[in-house]
């Protein structure tokens, strides 16, 4: 391989890594997408769990609160997108929720091979470089 061949790979070698580093932030997305799902699943489980009319807490702002009495509803009101917002039952909320759990946990099955096959192609040619400059030191 001669230097200008060896420059390209080198090219195509910092586009990978690039390509790379962006699907990695795209996984930390969707990451942090899945602890929002968990979390909303245990609130959901959390609410379904509460007995009638107890004293809450409500957040106003960071680190101040007003107590309430929550009247406890077997309907939960979801947003399903463009500002509608529907009556679901407890289950029918969860199963939406899982739903979502579900389509971003393939998400990021596809993300991780995606990313996985990257490193393989920048290590192909990392080792394509390296062997070529060895070869020329050697000249």
């Amino acid at each position: 391989m001669d230097q200008k061949e060896i420059q390209q790979k080198y090219l195509e070698y910092q586009m990978l890594d690039q390509k790379i580093k962006q699907i990695q932030q795209q996984a930390q997305l969707v990451d942090q997408q899945l602890i929002e799902i968990m979390a909303t699943l245990q609130s959901i489980d959390d609410y379904d769990s509460v007995k009638d009319e107890p004293e809450i807490l409500v957040p106003i702002n960071n680190g101040i609160f007003a107590k309430a009495t929550l009247k406890k509803e077997d309907k939960l009101l979801v947003n399903v997108g463009a500002s509608v917002i529907v009556d679901k039952s407890i289950k029918e909320t969860k199963e939406l929720i899982e739903k979502q759990k579900k389509e971003m946990e393939e998400i990021k099955v596809k993300i991780t091979e995606n990313m996985d096959k990257l490193v393989v192609q920048a290590s192909l040619i990392e080792q394509q470089i390296s062997s070529s400059i060895s070869k020329n030191n050697q000249q």
